[in-house]
């Protein structure tokens, strides 16, 4: 299932369907979404986990959080576009969006 929603994801996010700042935002949404529900599956599955971050244990402050960091992020990307750094924007993205990503393999591994 997460796998069939990052291609669709990442279909929607190639250049046919729109500019730059909704690339960014689904590219980011999508790592954001999938660090997200990551993390509450491994505290499910996983008694001896937790949470590392205080803020974020909290399912809703954790959304919020993660959503003003998409919010954020996608922001930099434009401005940095805007002021003719558009490899600085791309690297902010994916480096970003690299690290919620990996942040959501570190928790499934860490379910099982």
């Amino acid at each position: 299932m997460l796998k069939r929603f990052c291609v669709v994801g990442l279909m929607l996010a190639t250049p046919a369907f729109g500019d730059e700042i909704k690339r960014d935002v689904i590219v980011l949404s999508l790592a954001a979404s999938a660090d997200l529900a990551s993390t509450r599956y491994a505290l499910a599955q996983c008694p001896s986990c937790w949470e590392g971050n205080v803020v974020m244990s909290e399912p809703a402050a954790a959304l919020a959080i993660k959503s003003a960091s998409v919010v954020a992020t996608a922001w930099g990307c434009d401005q940095l576009r805007k002021h003719g750094h558009k490899r600085g924007a791309k690297v902010l993205r994916w480096g970003v969006s690299g690290l919620w990503f990996g942040a959501a393999a570190w928790n499934i591994n860490k379910a099982r």
